[in-house]
């Protein structure tokens, strides 16, 4: 639960007793991405009054793709636009922060017997895409087909996202993309005041591959448009 609104915190705190359920409080949204990454929870509760709407659009973004499970959010009176914001990035509910514990419950229950039954609606799969190429960025290799990336030889770690955006930068290369091309490309939306998303993906990857991410040489900054990737590309064996 992501709140820092105390009477809130105290009446989901009771719910939770009455339902057995293990609620862990969290104060920010970084503290939410680190808790999600580090354990296995049934649902997160967001309260939007901790954290402003376009950082709540953007970790959203971040955590859907790995999050199995409900995500609601806790509103006071949201209008339509907030709804229709955090709709699109596939929260599961928007609620308002004064629901009723019973509501509440109720909607956790509909949102976990569905999740329960997701693999079954996943039964039949695509056939596999054919192999990709890839690319060698000086001491960076990209694999799409192995959805492997190294460095020098050694192997990168990068989250489904990020390695997702390298990739459509790779098929772009030497191209200058907005931020709101590679928000629709990489994550299929087109919302405004969202693209903070890109810049922090962008920033995870200078990390991870630039040799000085301060003085990036790989994904180049493009100033008040979006990025590019740079470099002599080469193709990578199959």
């Amino acid at each position: 639960m992501l709140t820092k609104d105390q009477p809130l915190l105290a009446r989901l705190e009771k719910e939770a007793a009455r339902q057995d359920w293990q609620l862990d409080h969290l104060t920010t949204a970084t503290s939410a991405v680190v808790a999600l990454n580090e354990q296995a929870y049934a649902a997160m509760i967001w309260d939007l009054a901790a954290s402003n709407l376009d950082t709540t659009l953007a970790t959203m973004m971040l955590l859907r793709p790995g999050c199995a499970f409900p995500l609601l959010v806790l509103a006071p009176a949201p209008d339509e636009r907030t709804q229709r914001k955090l709709t699109a990035v596939k929260v599961d509910a928007v609620l308002d922060s004064g629901v009723g514990m019973r509501l509440l419950v109720a909607t956790l229950t509909q949102r976990w017997w569905l999740y329960d039954r997701l693999p079954q609606a996943q039964e039949d799969q695509p056939p596999a895409p054919p192999k990709q190429r890839g690319w060698q960025l000086g001491a960076v290799t990209v694999d799409p087909g192995q959805l492997v990336v190294t460095k020098k030889g050694q192997a990168v770690n990068l989250t489904k996202k990020e390695f997702q955006l390298l990739t459509y930068l790779c098929e772009h290369q030497n191209q200058v993309l907005s931020r709101e091309q590679l928000l629709t490309g990489v994550w299929g939306y087109d919302l405004l005041g969202s693209s903070r998303i890109v810049d922090i993906h962008v920033s995870h990857l200078r990390d991870k591959l630039e040799d000085d991410p301060k003085r990036p040489r790989l994904i180049e900054t493009v100033r008040g448009f979006g990025y590019r990737l740079v470099g002599d590309e080469k193709k990578a064996t199959r």
